[in-house]
């Protein structure tokens, strides 16, 4: 793994864990593509990556789509 000012990957996973309690997956992506970048590891979480990616842009289209809903009830 990569180091992380010494203390390995350990902070780039808390970090992680905050952002996706957050609901902020786009963020929580990058930083752990950031946290791996160059290692062994890094091969594992292309999939997860891309999947948090998804996520992200499902919720927006859907919020997108709820405003419309909400707009349209209205005229």
């Amino acid at each position: 793994m990569k180091e992380q000012s010494g203390d390995g990957i350990e902070p780039v996973i808390s970090k992680v864990e905050n952002l996706l309690v957050d609901g902020n997956f786009v963020e929580a992506a990058d930083v752990l593509e950031g946290g791996v970048r160059g290692s062994e590891a890094e091969e594992v979480v292309i999939e997860w990556v891309r999947q948090a990616r998804n996520r992200a842009l499902a919720e927006q289209a859907l919020t997108l789509l709820q405003s419309y809903a909400m707009s349209s009830n209205f005229t």
